[in-house]
C-alpha cells in the first residue's frame, strides 16, 4: 500500500462510497467504525505509514459523509407536495428536456428536469426543481414524427397523469423504482398522445446546446449507418462503433450476453485505444508535433465520451486516457492503477451512486485485474511456446476470472465456452470489424461512396462472427446457472484472488533465491542449514497451495450450491402481471412450473407501426432470469393449464432458456399462432407432451404428490382437439408438499367447478378431503369462478389471486371479493402484494411472505 498510495487512497474511498449500499441503519455506521479501526491497526502493525493511514481514514470518513449528503440532499418536490393532499389524476409541469426523446413503436420517452407544476384548473403554477420522467403513447404514425422532433433542451408543458414507478413485483427482480431513484428520478408522467406534450418558444440555453449538438451528431451516425448496413447488421455496427444500443436484435443480444461478449457491444478502452491511436497515428502524418498530437488526442476524449452515450464504461476509459495523455506529456506515464484509481475518484466523487452501477463494477474490475494478474497468469502459462498466444490467453483468462464473481452475482449464469469466444472474436472484431466500422463511417461522411466497401468488408465479417456465437450458443448443454447468493461471495471471491495472487509472487520469489542457492552451491559458499530451511519452505508453500485450493473449491461449492441442505418446499405465485406463473421446489429440490404468464395484445393488422423494437415479453425479460436467480437448471416439468395467451405468453422463452423433462398440457389445440408455435417448438425440441386426464398422479418425490382433477369424464375434450374458449379446459392441479394441499384451477368457471366438485364428492381416496391450505383464485377472480360452491366444498384456509395491476378486466370481481371476505377467508393479491411465497418445512410447518 505504501508503494501505491493514490490506490490505497481510492480503495478506502470507494469502501466509504459503497457501505450504504451495503448495509442500512446503524450497522454501516459500525462497518464504518470497523473499517476505520483496521486502518488504524495496519499502522499500528507497520504495513502503512502514519500519513498514509490518516489519508486513508480521512478518504473513508469523507466518502460515506458525501454519499450520507446526497443520499439525504435528494428529496422529491412533488412527493412533498402530495404528501397531504390526493395525488391528482391529471397535472401539468413544465420545464425542459434533459435528454432527447427515444420514439419505440407507439411509445416515447424523455427525461425532463421539471420547473412547475399545476394540479388545479384555477390554481397556480408552483415552482418544483426535480427530474422527470415522460411516457407518451402515440396515436398515430404523423405522432411519432411529431416526437422524434423533441430534443434536449426544449421547453415544454406536459399534461398527463402522475405516477409512482414500480417497484419490483418479485424477489430479487429488477427494481425499476430503484433505479430510477439512483438518477433522482421519483415520478412518471404518462401522457396520451403527442397532443399532450406542448413546446414553448424559448431559446435552448447555451450550455446545453453542445449537447444538443451532440445528440444530433448521433443521430447522424445512427442514420449513415443504417444506410450503410444492411439488416441487422445495422443495429450491432451502430453498437459496436458509437455506442448505440436501442437498435440491437433482442435475440442476438441474448446470444452474446449468454457467451459473455456484450463487453464488445459496450464502448470501452479497447474503442478508446483504437480511437486514441488513429489520432495519433494522422497527426503524425500531418507532420504534427509529439506534445500537437497528444493535446489533439486528449481533445477528442470529451467528444468522444459523449458521442457514446458517456456510459460509466466510456467515462472509465476516456478519463484514464485523458490522465494517460496528460501524464505522457509531461514524461511522467508510470503506473497503470494510478491512472485507473484518479478515473474512479472523479467518477465517485461526481456522483456517489455511480459505484451502484454493474457496470462501473465489471469496468473497474477487470481493467484492475488485467493489470495486476495477467503477468502472473503469463507466467503460469510459460509451458506455452508462442508468447503471442500465450499472451492472448493470459488476458483473457484473467478478464473471465476477475469478472466472473460479479457476473454470476448479477446475472446467474456462465457459458463453458465463453473463453474460447472471447478468445477468438475479441480481437477479430477489435483489429478487423472495429476498424473497418470506424472507417466506413467516416468515410461515408465525408463521402457516402467511400464508405461503402469497408461497410461490406464488415458485413461479411460479421456474418462470421453472428455464425460462430450461433453455433457456440447452441451447446445449451454448457450453459451453467449460479443462483443468488450474498454479496460476501462476490468479496470472497476477490480476497481469494489477492491471496493466490501474493503466493503466487511468493513462489516466484522462492524459485529465485532456489536459482541462487543452487549457483552457490556450485562455489561451495552456501550456509550450513540453508538447505533444510529451503525444504521447510516450499513444504509451507505446499501446504498453503493445498489450503487455498480447498478454500477456492469451498467457494465454488457456496456459490454453485448455496441451498444444497436446504429440504423445505416452496410455492411462488410470482407477479407476471395479468396473468398466472407459480413456481416450485419440492423437497428434494425439484422444480415445477405452472404456467408462464403472458401479454394479451389486441392489435390491428394496421397498426404494425405499433410494435416497438424490444417489446416486454415476460418469458424472457422475467421468467427466464427468475428462474436462474434462483437456481432452476432444469424443469421437471412445465404445466401448461391451458392455452390462452395469459398463461402460455412466456412459455416459449422458459423452453429456448431452461431444460424442460416434460410437458403437461390439457391435450388440446388452440387457433392461433402462439399456441400452434409453442406445441411445434415443444415437439421440435423432443420435449415428452402429456395430456391431463382426471386421476393421474406423478410422485415428484417424497415431499411432493401431484394429482390431475380437471379434466376428466364427459368433459375431457378428444386429445388434440381444436378449441378456441380455453377456459373450461383448464388442467386443475391438487398438489400435496409435506401434507400441505394447494390447489391450481387455472382459469375453470363455475360449471367446471361443480364438475370437479361432484366428482371429488364421489371419489374415496384422500383428495376428496373438504380442506386444502391454498386456493389460487380461478381466472384471476373472475366473476364466472370461484363460486360460493367451490369455497365451501374446499374450505380454503388462505386464497391467492394472480393479478395484473389496473387490468382492463376489473380482476378480481368485487362480488368474489366479497365471497371470500364473507367466508372469512385471508386473500393475497400479486397486484398489490407482489410475489407470494409459501415455505413448507419437512413436519408440515408451513410460512407465507410476500414482497410487498
Amino acid at each position: 500500500m505504501n508503494r501505491r498510495p493514490l490506490v490505497a487512497f481510492v480503495c478506502c474511498w470507494l469502501t466509504g462510497v459503497s457501505i450504504p449500499s451495503l448495509w442500512q441503519g446503524g450497522t454501516q455506521f459500525v462497518v464504518l467504525a470497523a473499517a476505520a479501526l483496521l486502518l488504524i491497526a495496519a499502522r499500528l502493525v507497520g504495513r502503512i505509514n502514519g500519513r498514509l493511514a490518516a489519508a486513508c481514514v480521512l478518504a473513508l470518513l469523507l466518502a460515506f459523509g458525501e454519499r450520507m449528503l446526497v443520499d439525504n440532499g435528494r428529496v422529491s418536490d412533488l412527493s412533498a407536495l402530495w404528501e397531504t393532499e390526493q395525488l391528482p389524476i391529471q397535472a401539468d409541469v413544465t420545464g425542459r428536456l434533459s435528454t432527447g426523446a427515444q420514439v419505440d413503436g407507439d411509445v416515447a420517452t424523455f427525461q425532463m428536469s421539471a420547473s412547475g407544476v399545476r394540479y388545479r384548473p384555477s390554481g397556480g403554477v408552483l415552482p418544483i426543481s426535480e427530474p422527470i420522467l415522460v411516457r407518451v403513447k402515440l396515436k398515430t404514425p404523423d405522432e411519432q414524427i411529431r416526437a422524434a422532433r423533441w430534443k434536449r433542451g426544449d421547453l415544454v408543458k406536459v399534461s398527463g397523469a402522475p405516477e409512482r414507478p414500480a417497484d419490483a413485483g418479485n424477489f430479487g427482480a429488477f427494481d425499476y423504482k430503484r433505479y430510477l431513484e439512483r438518477q433522482g428520478v421519483y415520478w412518471i408522467w404518462s401522457v396520451q398522445g403527442a397532443d399532450g406534450v406542448i413546446r414553448q418558444d424559448a431559446a435552448v440555453p447555451i450550455l446545453v446546446r453542445p449537447l444538443r449538438a451532440v445528440d444530433e451528431l448521433r443521430t447522424t451516425i445512427g442514420g449513415l449507418t443504417d444506410r450503410l448496413y444492411p439488416g441487422d447488421d445495422a443495429g450491432y455496427m451502430k453498437g459496436l462503433v458509437a455506442g448505440i444500443t436501442e437498435d440491437i436484435d433482442p435475440a442476438q443480444y441474448d446470444a452474446f450476453s449468454r457467451l459473455g461478449l456484450t463487453h464488445i457491444l459496450a464502448i470501452s478502452g479497447l474503442h478508446v485505444a483504437v480511437v486514441v491511436f488513429i489520432i495519433l497515428r494522422l497527426a503524425a502524418l500531418a507532420g504534427l508535433t509529439r506534445e500537437r498530437a497528444i493535446d489533439l488526442a486528449f481533445s477528442a476524449m470529451p467528444v468522444y465520451m459523449l458521442l457514446t452515450g458517456a456510459s460509466p464504461s466510456a467515462v472509465r476509459a476516456c478519463l484514464t486516457a485523458m490522465i494517460a495523455l496528460a501524464m505522457a506529456r509531461r514524461h511522467q506515464l508510470k503506473d497503470g492503477l494510478h491512472l485507473l484509481a484518479a478515473a474512479a475518484l472523479i467518477m465517485t466523487v461526481w456522483d456517489p451512486h455511480t459505484v451502484e452501477n454493474v457496470s462501473f463494477q465489471l469496468s473497474f474490475a477487470v481493467t484492475a485485474g488485467l493489470l495486476l494478474f495477467t503477468p502472473l497468469v503469463t507466467g503460469l502459462l510459460s509451458f506455452i511456446p508462442s508468447k503471442m498466444f500465450r499472451e492472448t490467453l493470459a488476458v483473457g483468462m484473467t478478464a473471465q476470472i476477475v469478472s466472473f464473481p460479479l457476473s454470476a452475482y448479477y446475472f446467474h449464469g456462465l457459458h463453458l465456452l465463453s473463453l474460447p469466444a472471447n478468445l477468438v472474436l475479441v480481437p477479430f472484431i477489435s483489429f478487423v470489424v472495429l476498424p473497418l466500422g470506424m472507417a466506413s463511417v467516416a468515410l461515408g461522411a465525408a463521402w457516402f461512396p467511400l464508405g461503402w466497401f469497408p461497410a461490406k468488408l464488415a458485413s461479411y465479417a460479421n456474418i462470421l462472427t453472428f455464425e460462430i456465437v450461433r453455433r457456440m450458443d447452441e451447446w445449451q448443454g454448457l450453459r451453467t446457472v449460479w443462483p443468488q447468493t450474498a454479496w460476501l461471495w462476490v468479496i470472497a471471491a476477490f480476497g481469494l484472488l489477492l491471496v493466490s495472487a501474493s503466493l503466487l509472487r511468493r513462489r516466484e520469489a522462492f524459485k529465485q533465491e532456489q536459482e541462487w542457492s543452487s549457483a552457490e552451491l556450485e562455489k561451495e559458499t552456501v550456509p550450513l542449514g540453508t538447505s533444510a530451511v529451503g525444504s521447510m519452505r516450499m513444504l509451507y508453500w505446499r501446504l498453503a497451495v493445498v489450503l487455498l485450493c480447498l478454500l477456492w473449491t469451498g467457494w465454488l461449492v457456496w456459490g454453485y450450491r448455496p441451498v444444497w441442505l436446504d429440504r423445505d418446499a416452496y410455492v411462488q405465485f410470482l407477479d407476471v402481471g395479468q396473468g398466472d406463473a407459480i413456481l416450485i421446489r419440492t423437497g428434494k429440490g425439484r422444480h415445477i412450473l405452472i404456467d408462464t404468464g403472458g401479454t394479451v395484445t389486441f392489435r390491428k393488422p394496421d397498426e404494425a407501426w405499433r410494435e416497438r423494437h424490444d417489446p416486454y415479453e415476460v418469458g424472457r425479460k422475467l421468467l427466464v432470469p427468475l428462474l436462474r436467480q434462483r437456481g432452476v437448471r432444469e424443469l421437471d416439468a412445465l404445466v401448461l393449464t391451458h392455452l390462452d395467451n395469459d398463461h402460455i405468453g412466456g412459455a416459449e422463452a422458459v423452453i429456448r432458456g431452461v431444460p424442460v423433462r416434460a410437458v403437461i398440457w390439457n391435450g388440446t389445440r388452440k387457433p392461433g399462432q402462439s399456441a400452434e408455435r409453442l406445441l411445434h417448438l415443444i415437439r421440435e425440441r423432443g420435449i415428452p407432451l402429456y395430456a391431463a386426464r382426471q386421476g393421474m398422479k406423478w410422485q415428484a418425490d417424497a415431499s411432493c404428490e401431484l394429482e390431475v382433477l380437471y379434466p376428466g369424464g364427459s368433459s375431457a375434450p378428444p386429445l388434440l382437439a381444436s378449441i378456441a374458449e380455453q377456459n373450461l379446459q383448464s388442467v386443475v392441479l391438487m398438489i400435496n408438499l409435506y401434507g400441505r394441499r394447494f390447489l391450481f384451477p387455472g382459469d375453470l368457471e363455475s360449471s367446471g367447478e361443480a364438475e370437479v366438485v361432484e366428482a371429488a364428492s364421489h371419489r374415496s381416496t384422500a383428495t376428496s378431503s373438504r380442506t386444502v391450505d391454498v386456493l389460487k383464485a380461478a381466472h384471476h377472480g373472475s366473476k364466472t369462478s370461484t363460486g360460493a360452491l367451490w369455497l365451501h366444498y374446499w374450505k380454503p384456509a388462505q386464497v391467492v389471486v394472480s393479478v395484473g395491476r389496473r387490468n382492463l378486466y376489473g380482476h378480481p370481481h368485487e362480488t368474489v371479493v366479497a365471497r371470500i371476505r364473507d367466508a372469512g377467508i385471508p386473500m393475497f393479491r400479486t397486484d398489490r402484494d407482489g410475489e407470494i411465497q409459501y415455505r413448507i418445512r419437512p413436519d408440515g410447518a408451513l410460512q407465507r411472505r410476500q414482497k410487498r
